[in-house]
């Protein structure tokens, strides 16, 4: 019997011999009209190869827990911007969230809402699937009820990027709420949610934590799985929890850990729990502090005035803190902004998601490419396409890769440090929030507004460290107007999210009394 072929519908359009010319100039190969023809034919049978494909099934992971489409609230009900889309999914009988109201930053997905990570290229894109962490989350018996508001491609540490407009902070309109989870902390500070979810990639759990009086704690790398969101760089991706204490951080973090191969939702039972929530004992006596001097670097008067009247009362409750120098810590944006060529390569060129990851692949939203849609990029993410294709024509992404490299020397010199204390301590940011800046910014005040929040906070994404934004008091701006959270910085070893944790809930526990 003569062995049949099934037909599929094609994966990809066949090569023309004008695309294989095109694309034989392009990376200078060298070919000849002869074996052009001959390479165009191989191109096409091994295209129709990958159709088989098809013939496979493709894993897919089952939405748990009924919901109703989410959509956007009416301005009189969300008077901060923070929401992006109200919806309410209820999970499990009970659990460790019971009762908890939590939102969920719109770079996560939530089956059947749409995501629009707060630009308008991912317009008309719906997740089929629910992220890993919210999946814990039902699990857990949390009820959400929401997407928060985010940064435009989460590409800001303030909250005038998005493109549904600004996200005002709670304690005064005028100004900032930090980025790029803005929403998310501004729905912690005003009660309407007990819980929220961020990402941060620079600092954008502990930026708008600071901003608006929360806490919020980008956990050590790799602790918390991504599996279900739209990142920048897979080696500074991070989801963190924030609350309004420390107490319900660590209760959130305790649902939301642990290991995930992207297939699996549930915590393995064969990875050891850590009961954060129960570790809690909040006793600074004894405990050593390091004050980083180079975090003071641009701070303001009033900042440092906040930090050392908490610094007062951490050594009256018998804490040590010594101020030591790690020079590193000043190459921050240096380094980090190397790495922007990285973010485009993973964001535009890998269309969200890296390859050759052992993960989930996110196949829908790889679909929903924006490359045609570049225009309506906003100009930090236009500047580091820019930077990133630059460098990809002209130096092979050498820069990315010792600037990757440099890492380990980086998380070296905190790490020598830590041998010797229990944390790190700075201001999480050395200001206040500035107030939102007017439309019609130009290209560079738009660029220099959206960063200028994150020099403290960018390196713990690089090393990969646990940092907790914990605030600590109120600081009048330098421009006048009422005062503003101040947040202090609290960074540890890798894996002691619980130590971390604790010293927060030391320092939180001390300032009530």
């Amino acid at each position: 019997m003569a062995n049949s072929r099934k037909a599929y519908t094609p994966l990809v359009e066949p090569a023309t011999e004008e695309d294989v010319e095109t694309i034989c100039e392009d990376l200078g190969l060298g070919i000849n009209e002869k074996e052009l023809e001959e390479y165009r034919e191989w191109l096409n049978e091994a295209l129709s190869g990958c159709d088989q494909i098809q013939n496979i099934e493709e894993e897919t992971i089952p939405v748990l827990y009924p919901r109703v489409p989410g959509v956007k609230p009416p301005a009189k009900d969300n008077i901060y911007n923070a929401w992006a889309s109200s919806v309410l999914i209820k999970g499990e009988r009970d659990g460790l969230l019971s009762g908890k109201k939590i939102a969920i930053k719109d770079n996560i997905f939530v089956a059947g809402t749409p995501l629009k990570n707060g630009s308008k290229v991912w317009d008309g894109y719906t997740p089929e699937f629910d992220a890993t962490v919210v999946t814990r989350i039902l699990q857990a018996r949390g009820t959400i009820i929401g997407k928060s508001t985010c940064e435009n491609q989460c590409f800001s540490g303030s909250s005038f990027t998005s493109h549904g407009g600004p996200v005002r902070n709670p304690h005064d309109t005028e100004r900032s709420a930090g980025g790029s989870s803005s929403g998310s902390a501004v729905l912690v500070a005003t009660g309407e949610v007990e819980m929220a979810l961020g990402g941060d990639q620079g600092g954008s759990v502990r930026l708008p934590s600071s901003c608006t009086g929360c806490v919020g704690l980008k956990p050590t790398w790799g602790l918390v799985p991504v599996t279900g969101s739209l990142g920048m760089m897979p080696a500074a991706d991070h989801i963190g929890p924030m609350a309004a204490t420390v107490a319900d951080v660590a209760l959130l973090l305790e649902v939301i850990a642990g290991y995930d191969d992207g297939r699996d939702h549930r915590q393995r039972p064969d990875i050891l729990k850590t009961h954060y929530s129960e570790l809690l004992k909040g006793d600074l006596s004894g405990k050593k502090f390091a004050s980083v001097k180079e975090g003071f670097y641009n701070a303001t008067e009033e900042v440092k005035t906040e930090i050392q009247s908490v610094v007062d009362k951490m050594r009256a409750a018998a804490a040590t803190v010594d101020e030591i120098s790690i020079p590193l810590h000043s190459d921050g944006s240096a380094v980090f902004g190397a790495l922007r060529a990285s973010m485009y390569d993973n964001m535009i060129r890998s269309h969200g998601q890296a390859s050759g990851y052992n993960e989930f692949y996110q196949v829908s939203a790889m679909k929903h490419s924006f490359k045609s849609r570049a225009r309506d990029m906003q100009p930090t993410v236009k500047a580091a396409m820019l930077f990133g294709e630059y460098l990809q024509r002209n130096d092979g992404s050498q820069v990315v890769a010792r600037a990757m490299n440099m890492r380990p020397t980086i998380r070296k010199a905190y790490d020598d440090v830590l041998q010797a204390y229990d944390a790190l301590i700075m201001p999480t940011i050395p200001f206040v929030a500035h107030k939102l800046p007017k439309p019609g910014l130009s290209v560079t005040e738009f660029i220099k507004e959206a960063k200028a929040y994150n020099q403290n906070t960018q390196m713990f994404n690089l090393t990969g460290h646990p940092s907790l934004s914990l605030n600590v008091g109120m600081a009048m701006p330098n421009d006048g107007g009422a005062k503003m959270p101040v947040g202090l910085m609290i960074t540890g070893k890798h894996y002691q999210d619980d130590k971390v944790l604790d010293l927060a809930f030391g320092i939180e526990q001390m300032l009530k009394q």
